[in-house]
């Protein structure tokens, strides 16, 4: 029982030690009144930083009733541990009247901050001044008020950009950074500067284009064009010539249009291009000739080319390699050209032989006018190309392309019509001797040197050369077509001049 109230009264004695420590402890927190008072019981936690405008410095008469308070001990709060803290009673002053009840720092008084204003002050005058040594008189951090950037309106030029204070002659009032910087205070005095002027404007932000997937290229050409077509094949008779027969065409001119175009997939490099073209075929002659054994000539004719036509068409697939910041582009392709021409030949007239024109007659002499058509000639081409095709912008605007193709494999199909042997009895009707190989083979290539007129228009001038032979091959006859005769040669090409506009997208 007794240690049961012994355990009570600790238990009583501890929890009064503790009430009186909360409120002891809440006691040094101030109490706000709410009205006017004489008095005002703040905690003074330590010196307070001085206020250095006139508004914020203690009067004389603040710091005269300052000093006794100062020198007088502080009441003091007992706990239930007895422990104490002392307690400072402010004498009423302008401050605690205006409801400023913070932190009370010591006072620096007008005196010791005179003195070292002026020193710096004199200092300043005599040196030029500079933001970086304002700043560093006293290593301290003076902040000022930041001033945003203020919009500028659009002047009469219609330029925009936001305009910055001129700060090249910025004028301070009193406060200013210097003397903060003396006293280590922070200065709350706002910054006067000149009117804000209107700054350079801000570069325009180009949205960059965006990487297209493709690259197009259209546009058309002129080619004009000089051609041959050499025919020759021995008949296997004993007593005839190897070879028995040739034709020769020469000179033929062509003026054709063509269309052409380009789809590059980025990513992959890989491309597609093709052209398809069409003309007309004019001019020079065709020399017909006939040997015995030994090429001895016992047949030479000449006639006139007056037309006809050729059509052409070309396909290619490949893969390029692009350098954009060189201007060079290379690459590899494999396709197809279709190549078809159309030749008509009027008129005979007898050349010299080895016979004394036993067989045409005199030389010179014209056996058939030159208002009939006596021979037709349609060789057809259908080849497999590959080859390599390239461009190089060597000049801003300038730039050389091309393309070389080997012709590995090729298939001929001419179509020979000798008009005036038509009938039954001789070769039938036209076509009446028919050219065929398998073995074909060649070579054709084209440059240009193209300037760029605008970003998405070139003009071209350049340059093609087209060559196929056949050196094995079938040759039949009419009107039966049941024997066939060695071909020894069948030889065309046709190269020229080509003008080109482009479009580049």
């Amino acid at each position: 029982m007794k240690r049961d109230k012994g355990l009570f009264l600790y238990a009583a004695t501890t929890a009064a030690a503790l009430a009186a420590s909360v409120a002891s402890h809440a006691a040094e927190w101030p109490s706000l009144p709410s009205g006017p008072t004489d008095e005002a019981t703040v905690w003074d936690p330590g010196p307070r930083w001085p206020a250095l405008g006139s508004e914020g410095r203690e009067s004389p008469a603040a710091r005269a009733d300052a000093e006794p308070r100062r020198a007088q001990p502080s009441p003091t709060a007992e706990g239930p541990a007895g422990l104490s803290r002392p307690r400072t009673r402010a004498v009423p002053s302008a401050d605690a009247a205006a409801g400023d009840l913070g932190p009370q720092w010591p006072s620096v008084t007008a005196e010791a901050q005179a003195a070292p204003v002026a020193s710096v002050q004199q200092e300043r005058r005599a040196q030029p001044s500079s933001p970086a040594a304002d700043a560093d008189v006293t290593g301290s951090i003076v902040r000022e008020p930041a001033t945003p950037p203020a919009v500028a309106k659009a002047d009469s030029e219609g330029t925009w950009g936001p305009a910055w204070p001129d700060l090249s002659a910025p004028t301070r009032t009193a406060g200013s950074a210097r003397e903060a910087d003396v006293t280590g205070s922070v200065s709350s005095a706002p910054l006067v500067t000149k009117a804000p002027v209107r700054g350079a404007a801000w570069p325009a932000y180009v949205v960059p284009a965006p990487v297209r997937t493709f690259a197009f290229e259209v546009g058309g050409r002129y080619w004009y064009s000089t051609g041959k077509a050499d025919f020759g094949f021995r008949n296997g008779a004993p007593g005839y010539g190897d070879p028995t027969s040739t034709l020769d065409w020469r000179d033929t001119r062509g003026h054709a249009g063509e269309v052409f175009g380009r789809i590059d997939h980025r990513p992959t490099g890989v491309f597609v291009k093709g052209l398809i073209g069409a003309g007309t075929l004019g001019g020079g002659t065709i020399t017909d000739r006939d040997y015995f054994a030994g090429q001895y000539v016992f047949s030479d004719t000449s006639s006139d080319i007056n037309g006809d036509s050729f059509h052409y068409g070309i396909v290619d697939a490949g893969w390029s390699f692009n350098v954009p910041r060189a201007g060079f582009r290379v690459g590899g392709f494999v396709g197809y050209h279709y190549w078809n021409e159309k030749l008509t030949a009027y008129g005979l007239t007898c050349n010299a032989d080895d016979v004394g024109g036993a067989v045409c007659g005199p030389p010179g002499s014209v056996q058939i006018p030159y208002t009939t058509a006596v021979l037709a000639y349609e060789p057809t081409w259908h080849a497999l190309r590959l080859g390599i095709d390239g461009r190089w912008e060597f000049l801003p605007g300038w730039s050389v392309a091309g393309e070389v193709a080997y012709i590995p494999i090729a298939r001929l199909e001419n179509k020979d019509s000798h008009l005036m042997r038509q009938s039954m009895s001789d070769l039938g009707p036209a076509p009446n001797v028919i050219s065929r190989s398998s073995q074909g083979y060649g070579i054709e290539a084209e440059v240009f040197v193209n300037y760029a007129v605008t970003p998405f228009l070139e003009l071209g001038v350049g340059g093609r050369y087209w060559g196929l032979n056949a050196d094995t091959g079938k040759v039949t006859f009419g009107p039966s077509f049941g024997s066939s005769y060695d071909l020894t040669k069948f030889e065309q090409q046709r190269y020229g001049l080509l003008l080109q506009a482009k479009g580049r997208f």
